[in-house]
């Protein structure tokens, strides 16, 4: 079946390593490359068009940011999965200040997205949703329980 995998998370807290590693063989759609919501879109309607999978790799931190995505990616018939990423600020910062160029995020751009999270739900229209703890080395995946910490 065609999946639309939604990457949520904070900047620095291993989305894209994630895909690389767990997703290699998906389309990555990610506003950092492709620069405009209206790129992002037509890279989204080319999967929708050639039943492509694809994964989402942007911080997505609140409802209304995955909303853009999952009845859309329902309408047109994929399976949504989404992978929410453990997000401790100060780790996510550390993991940040290893990055070279415009890769590095400002720590404030950080926190302000830290503040806008919000904890996913199967209620937003997941049809697998799974938390993942990233020590920097390991990423270990679980399936989503109410009580997982950020």
């Amino acid at each position: 079946m065609k999946t639309a995998y939604i990457m949520m998370g904070i900047q620095g807290s291993g989305k894209s390593e994630f895909c690389r590693r767990f997703l290699p063989e998906t389309t990555r759609i990610n506003l950092d490359t492709l620069k405009t919501r209206n790129n992002e879109n037509r890279a989204l309607e080319d999967c929708y068009a050639q039943s492509i999978d694809f994964v989402v790799d942007n911080t997505n931190p609140t409802r209304e940011d995955r909303a853009r995505y999952i009845p859309a990616s329902k309408e047109h018939g994929y399976r949504v999965i989404g992978y929410f990423m453990q997000s401790r600020l100060q780790e996510c910062i550390a993991r940040n200040n290893l990055r070279k160029g415009k890769e590095r995020i400002p720590a404030k751009a950080i926190a302000m997205t830290s503040n806008r999270l919000e904890l996913p739900g199967v209620d937003e229209g997941f049809d697998e949703l799974y938390f993942v703890a990233n020590d920097g080395k390991e990423m270990t995946i679980s399936e989503w329980r109410e009580q997982n910490e950020f």
